[in-house]
């Protein structure tokens, strides 16, 4: 079912062009004479767009019909735009194109499409566009005649050279994440196989193993949700929201569990403790951090219309700080386990140390480094890179936990998951001994070395 699903968002095709739609009063208590309504990331060519308006509601008899103005401005110069008056910024910043006395469709009809093309030459190009009414008198405490609030519906639309709809950081995301799908399915499929074959020589699989798993479905999930949200979007022009929203979510708990599961193991779980619980403050501080991940994402979310990448701004700051501090309580681990002068342990530690280091450093290493990049290259890189980094991990996590690799040696999953094992020699690198008893181990074979028997745990 899994593979016939990411097999059928593979095969959808493309349609119209980006849309956007909303409502926007103009007038009332705060006199509000502009709106902004979006930004579209051109490639080099001549991209298109369009918009209709209708009037919400009727006009009283005295009313004039009320006619706006579509400013459209550029990359380069929207900064300035919030440093000058809203109704100074057509002729100050300046708008690069603009249409004006726009009339909206009245009796809820729609009005005329109104278009044009924006052609770049040499390089691509964000543009924003905005709506203004600055010709009527919205302030009461001016002595003039005062014009009524009304409210217009909007349905805005962009299209690419070459009819494609999606904006330019979004450009090749598709391609982006069906591909890092078909890695983590077939990653997956050999997990599946792997467990298998060991569930059926050792009748059991240890945590760690279940826990990766269960963060790469995590990955899984949020990888369909996300090119089930791109390929709606290229068909509605405004995506599935909420996919997109959940999508998110899931990536970023996919993130909280891989990092839970490289503390849970720099903290001693499975090398000098063989029960989770022994770990202290994990799981309080864990689903904190989870949380608070959700909130971040969400509050993201609501002003997605201004950024040019996921998490940008105060969010992804934040997201940078959570993530050095996980870093740092990963390190202190490492260090309290390497002063236990283990030579199989510290062996393992040092690569260990290196590839968790890296693991937390992926996000906050290339959230500052698109600070510098082009607005349109942001986004690209920076989801990019995070799959990649998320993708190799879980390679390498199930190479550590399913292979006689360093880990293996050092761990108590040499004593009976894995061919090779010592069966009934559940060791324990601080002396020696047989201590490891998990509930995992419930029912498993250990070898006593003094009577060269097995016997039960």
């Amino acid at each position: 079912m899994f593979l016939r699903t990411v097999a059928l968002l593979l095969l959808v095709g493309q349609t119209d062009g980006k849309t956007q739609k909303g409502f926007l009063t103009f007038g009332g208590e705060e006199g509000q004479e502009w709106h902004y309504l979006g930004k579209f990331g051109y490639a080099v060519g001549s991209g298109r767009y369009e918009i209709r308006l209708r009037l919400d509601g009727v006009l009283r008899d005295e009313d004039e019909i009320p006619r706006v103005d579509l400013d459209i401005f550029l990359d380069e110069e929207w900064p300035r735009a919030s440093s000058y008056a809203a109704c100074s910024r057509a002729s100050d910043v300046p708008a690069r194109k603009s249409h004006a006395l726009l009339e909206p469709g009245l009796f809820g009809e729609w009005g005329h499409w109104h278009g044009g093309s924006l052609y770049q030459n040499i390089r691509p190009h964000f543009w924003y566009f905005s709506l203004s009414d600055c010709r009527n008198n919205f302030d009461s405490g001016s002595g003039e005649e005062v014009r009524q609030p009304y409210r217009i519906e909007y349905e805005l639309r962009w299209v690419q050279f070459d009819e494609s709809e999606l904006s330019l950081e979004l450009r090749y995301m598709p391609m982006a994440s069906s591909f890092a799908l078909v890695i983590l399915t077939v990653l997956g499929v050999g997990l599946v196989y792997k467990c298998y074959s060991m569930r059926r020589s050792f009748d059991q699989l240890h945590p760690v193993v279940y826990a990766l798993a269960m963060a790469m479905t995590l990955q899984g999930a949020s990888q369909i949700l996300h090119l089930y949200h791109l390929k709606a979007y290229e068909n509605n022009g405004f995506g599935h929201p909420t996919a997109d929203m959940f999508a998110e979510v899931l990536f970023q708990l996919s993130q909280v569990a891989g990092a839970s599961l490289l503390i849970a193991i720099a903290q001693g779980y499975t090398l000098v403790r063989s029960k989770l619980s022994e770990v202290q403050l994990l799981t309080p501080v864990v689903a904190v951090v989870a949380i608070l991940h959700v909130l971040l994402v969400a509050a993201g979310k609501l002003r997605s219309s201004c950024r040019y990448y996921e998490n940008e701004g105060i969010v992804g700051w934040m997201l940078l700080l959570m993530r050095m501090s996980l870093l740092v309580w990963f390190q202190s681990g490492i260090k309290s386990l390497h002063s236990r002068n283990s030579t199989h342990l510290n062996k393992f530690l040092r690569l260990f140390e290196l590839a968790g280091s890296a693991y937390f450093l992926a996000f906050p290493a290339v959230f500052v480094f698109v600070q510098v990049l082009a607005p349109y290259l942001q986004n690209p890189v920076l989801q990019t890179v995070l799959l990649a980094f998320q993708t190799a991990t879980w390679l390498w996590l199930a190479g550590l936990f399913l292979s006689r690799s360093s880990y293996y040696e050092a761990s108590e999953l040499s004593s009976s998951l894995l061919p090779g094992g010592a069966g009934a020699h559940c060791f324990s690198p601080s002396s020696g001994k047989n201590k490891f008893r998990g509930t995992w181990q419930a029912g498993a074979h250990c070898f006593s070395p003094s009577s060269g028997s097995k016997k039960m745990l």
